[in-house]
């Protein structure tokens, strides 16, 4: 079995995370995309909206994608999400697991060396399916992890939650950069419309 881990705060989701996992489907052709919100990331001092309307997010902007699993394992622990910690829960989930890719932009992987006990996860046979992001490039990860990493093929999709989050609390039209189902779900709940 094939699986690839797409975890983050989804905060809102938009038409990235949805490019991005279909580019991940196509090129990498997994058994499963794991969608896997945190519930507060390590790396970012502010706490997300609540799970439950992330949750109901992803649940919306990925209906009808084949191969497509939304797991709540992160949302239902307390404190930060851990890349780690969801290897071994998937790892112990899933005893077939043949191949473990894990979804991540440019950003993220050159502080890849940051991330908690990346020793044991690549002891575990984990790989990185990496996804461009302005400003960044291959070259700028650290060289002992780039044999470890699959490009995915595309343009940068520059789409930002934080300037997402601002421009709905401004009230600007966003609608080209989130899903309609998604953007009808913050609409009706009012979300990041208050700082």
């Amino acid at each position: 079995m094939k699986l690839c881990l797409y975890g983050g705060s989804f905060d809102p989701v938009h038409n990235g995370h949805l490019f991005y996992a279909r580019k991940a489907q196509e090129q990498l052709s997994p058994d499963r995309i794991i969608l896997m919100p945190a519930n507060r990331s390590p790396f970012k001092e502010k706490n997300p909206i609540a799970g439950s309307h992330r949750l109901e997010m992803l649940k919306r902007a990925f209906t009808g994608m084949e191969n497509i699993q939304i797991s709540t394992w992160e949302l239902e622990k307390p404190g930060p999400s851990y890349t780690i910690d969801t290897v071994r829960y998937l790892i112990s989930l899933y005893d077939a697991v043949k191949k473990l890719y894990i979804l991540a932009g440019m950003d993220q992987m050159v502080e890849i060396e940051k991330w908690k006990d990346i020793e044991e996860m690549l002891s575990l046979g984990v790989s990185f399916a990496v996804f461009p992001r302005k400003g960044y490039s291959f070259s700028d990860i650290h060289p002992d992890f780039r044999p470890l990493c699959v490009l995915i093929d595309g343009p940068v999709v520059e789409i930002s939650a934080s300037d997402l989050r601002e421009k709905i609390r401004k009230g600007k039209d966003v609608s080209g950069l989130i899903p309609p189902s998604v953007l009808n779900y913050i609409q009706e709940n009012k979300l990041y419309i208050h700082a």
